[in-house]
This record gives structure tokens, C-alpha cells and sequence, in this order.
């Protein structure tokens, strides 16, 4: 071997060994330095699972309470159409109620028109016969008393 190709003072072989040596650290410090990034990915995975696992977790409960909203509006809605319904029946069967009277009210007035029209028609026919009557008697009297001026007067 050529002695200019070796360090001086170092022999061949511990050369090859102080590579070796240093090939080995290399590897050492390579293999650390791989596993260092995986825990660090297997790091950085498991918190970015974490991460999307806490956000469907947040999403979940953010439409459980949406869903939960949604049905107590509804439920709401519901019932206050049925209110609104309900309203709107009483109104009517009170309209029709309130309609009903009032067409009693108006036959009963109207009844009672025509008693008091039947009523009137029968105390004016009353007077009438009543002064017919008069009338015949004080022209029965007006013919006796003639009849007696004539007598006295006449004869």
C-alpha cells in the first residue's frame, strides 16, 4: 500500500476502523434522527386527529342543539297554529252564535210589529164600528127629535 494515501501517524487498518466508527454514528444519529420524525408525525397525526375528531365532536353537538332548536320551534309553531285555529272557531261559532240572537231578536221584533200593527188594525176597525154606531144613534135621535118638531110644530 501506498504510504502517502494514509494519514501520517495513523495506521491503516485503525483508519478503516475510525471510519467504520464514524459510518456507524452517522447511521446511529441517521436512524435517531428517522425515528425522531416519526414520533413526530405520529405526534403531529395523533393531534390532528385529535384536532378533527374534537371539531366533529363540536359539529355533532352544534346540530344536536340546532336539531333540539329546530323541533322546539316547530313544536311552537304547531301549537300556536293550533291556538290560531282554535281562535278562529270560537270567533266563528261565536259569529254564527251572536247572528243566531240577533235573527231571534228580529223575528221576535218583527212579531211582535205585526201583533201590534194586528192590534192597532182591530182597535181602529173597533172605533170605527164604535163611531158607526154613534153616528146612527145620534141620527136615529136627530130623526125622533124632527119627528116630534114636526108634531108639535106641524100639525
Amino acid at each position: 500500500m501506498d504510504a502517502a494515501a494514509h494519514s501520517p501517524g495513523i495506521e491503516p487498518g485503525a483508519e478503516r476502523a475510525e471510519e467504520l466508527l464514524e459510518a456507524q454514528r452517522e447511521l446511529r444519529q441517521l436512524r435517531d434522527t428517522v425515528a425522531a420524525l416519526r414520533a413526530a408525525l405520529e405526534e403531529s397525526e395523533a393531534g390532528r386527529a385529535a384536532a378533527v375528531q374534537a371539531a366533529v365532536a363540536v359539529s355533532s353537538d352544534e346540530v344536536r342543539v340546532l336539531r333540539l332548536a329546530v323541533a322546539n320551534l316547530r313544536d311552537e309553531l304547531e301549537a300556536l297554529a293550533a291556538a290560531k285555529a282554535e281562535a278562529v272557531q270560537q270567533a266563528t261559532a261565536a259569529g254564527h252564535d251572536e247572528a243566531r240572537q240577533l235573527q231571534t231578536t228580529i223575528q221576535t221584533l218583527r212579531d211582535q210589529l205585526e201583533t201590534a200593527r194586528l192590534e192597532h188594525d182591530a182597535a181602529r176597525a173597533d172605533d170605527r164600528a164604535a163611531h158607526s154606531a154613534e153616528l146612527r144613534q145620534l141620527q136615529e135621535s136627530v130623526a125622533v127629535l124632527r119627528a116630534r118638531l114636526e108634531q108639535t110644530h106641524g100639525t
